[in-house]
């Protein structure tokens, strides 16, 4: 069974922490042990990631040295593929050498730097909301230089740089991740919601925006006819309810339960809304099952014991 499997920001960066480069390792070598004992179960993968915490502290080192040349936000997007796609790659090939499975242990890691492409018309550049960046207060903020088209806003913790996030629409390398991933290859793609690209005079340039990474990932999952989605979040599935002493798991959902949800204000807080919609746009265009849960929990969620499932439940 092909399953897309999307790693949230908890899996590489811990909490509110800056992100060493040992933090980061020891939590893509920890990612990297889920990763394979999912594949001991008989799964083909195509691995996504998030990179929200690494582009932030790009962005800080990028204003806080004059001497070299800034970079745009397309670019350390790009750059942050190439980071944590390394990182994991190692961390995976290491995990996999010591399985002692002879299978296991011939396959290849490959990464793909990927580009996605959006609509130049996308609404989301008239009115970026996406934050990206550390939150800085009031003495900070005049402080800062502020680019050209950059846009902050308020937030409850300070101000904080805004950016497009438009709707993804087609996954460029979509032929070679399937490719890859057929021929028996674990692959790492769309890092960060991939680069978004937008298509002038029948060339692809790149933007400054930032692609909700599950969104991207039910792209790509549809795209290359996976039979399934496994978000993995810092939350053990989806709650009614979540942070309350009334707290409860929701183990199913469908269209009449999510939209439910919605008209209760479930859904509008955090960053449970974009993966609840990747779920319900993957399975009713024809992918077999999404499922939202913890690292932990994958294992189980993958036989139908833990997590939260969209559809209708089948043997995973």
């Amino acid at each position: 069974m092909r399953i897309v499997i999307a790693l949230g920001g908890n899996m590489i960066v811990e909490g509110k922490s800056t992100g060493t480069y040992q933090e980061q390792k020891a939590k893509l070598e920890k990612s990297a042990k889920v990763i394979v004992d999912l594949l001991k179960m008989g799964h083909d993968l195509i691995l996504t990631h998030g990179n929200g915490p690494q582009v932030g502290n790009l962005l800080l080192q990028q204003a806080s040295i004059s001497t070299v040349p800034a970079l745009p936000l397309r670019i350390l997007g790009a750059m942050t593929q190439a980071q944590i796609g390394v990182m994991l790659e190692l961390a995976l090939k290491n995990e996999l050498l010591n399985s002692k499975d002879a299978n296991l242990s011939e396959k290849e890691v490959i990464v793909v730097p990927t580009s996605v492409l959006v609509n130049s018309d996308d609404p989301s550049f008239q009115d970026p909301t996406k934050p990206i960046g550390p939150f800085f207060d009031e003495n900070q903020f005049t402080k800062i230089k502020i680019g050209e088209d950059e846009i902050y806003k308020t937030f409850n913790l300070g101000y904080r740089r805004v950016v497009p996030s438009p709707d993804p629409v087609d996954i460029i390398e979509r032929q070679l991740i399937e490719s890859l991933s057929k021929a028996g290859n674990l692959v790492i793609a769309v890092g960060g919601g991939g680069t978004p690209v937008v298509s002038k005079k029948g060339k692809l340039e790149p933007v400054d925006a930032v692609i909700d990474k599950d969104r991207a990932s039910s792209l790509l999952a549809r795209e290359i006819h996976a039979d399934g989605l496994l978000i993995l979040t810092n939350v053990d599935g989806v709650y009614k309810r979540f942070g309350s002493a009334e707290q409860k798991l929701i183990s199913k959902l469908d269209r009449m339960i999510v939209d439910d949800l919605e008209k209760d204000g479930e859904l509008q807080s955090g960053t449970i809304k974009p993966k609840v919609y990747a779920c319900q746009t993957f399975v009713e265009n024809g992918g077999k099952f999404a499922i939202i849960t913890s690292p932990d929990k994958a294992l189980k969620a993958l036989t139908g014991k833990a997590g939260t499932i969209y559809g209708t439940p089948i043997e995973i």
